[in-house]
């Protein structure tokens, strides 16, 4: 069962790599963290000197293949460097397709949250990550340390959600043929 895990933390891994760059349209020779960043939003606040960015109405960013939507993005930016970044949805989802497992890797949550100085992500409220076919994780908090790569999720205080995995089973490749008698 190790595997899973260390293939769920990849992903999530390449998600947060790709969130600290944000997003556009991919192509498919470049790496989306160095593709053009794309957002779109109904309204658009600057406050420069508090080094805040508020995106809302409809949220959308794009890097390639990473996407990311939700009802507000704010982003904090003292002194021009990216610090936090976190988007308020109903849910808040984003996907990102991984050219080695050839798949989508698909999340969600109220809340996702990346610090760039801790270099951790936070998915809160109703949070689930999936990768059809192979796995998924729900919980009302889903944590992951980039740096330590260790992932905890957890269920709610009033015990009403608690934290679920499925591991899809692996597909089995058979190279022999029936024998024909």
């Amino acid at each position: 069962m190790p595997q899973p895990i260390n293939f769920f933390i990849l992903y999530f891994i390449g998600f947060i790599s790709l969130t600290l760059s944000l997003a556009s349209q991919a192509n498919p020779t470049t790496p989306d963290e160095e593709q053009p960043i794309n957002i779109t939003a109904d309204r658009l606040e600057v406050q420069e000197q508090k080094g805040i960015s508020t995106y809302t109405g409809n949220v959308h960013i794009q890097q390639g293949s990473l996407e990311l939507s939700g009802d507000t993005l704010t982003i904090i930016h003292p002194n021009g460097q990216l610090k936090t970044v976190k988007a308020f949805g109903a849910p808040a989802k984003f996907k990102r397709f991984s050219q080695v497992e050839q798949s989508w890797l698909t999340g969600q949550a109220n809340l996702i949250q990346y610090n760039t100085e801790h270099k951790t992500i936070l998915l809160s409220g109703n949070a689930q990550v999936k990768q059809p076919g192979k796995h998924a994780i729900t919980g009302s908090n889903i944590f992951y340390d980039v740096s330590k790569q260790t992932l905890m999720a957890k269920g709610s205080k009033d015990g009403q959600s608690r934290v679920s995995v499925t591991f899809e089973p692996t597909q089995k490749q058979s190279n022999s043929q029936p024998k024909q008698e």
